[in-house]
């Protein structure tokens, strides 16, 4: 099964490490990152911070 775009319902890809932006936000415990083909929307799957 192919991710699809939460926003949009379009194709998402996902970008390796090495593409990830340098000065853009990418928060403390990314795991993946994908671009959705559609939109340009950036979707980033990251480890949840947990506080207690």
């Amino acid at each position: 099964m192919d991710p699809i775009c939460p926003s949009c319902g379009g194709p998402l890809r996902q970008i390796s490490e090495d593409q990830w932006p340098e000065g853009g936000p990418v928060p403390d415990g990314t795991e993946e990152m994908y671009l959705c083909d559609r939109s340009n929307h950036r979707i980033i799957v990251a480890v949840p911070e947990i506080s207690g």
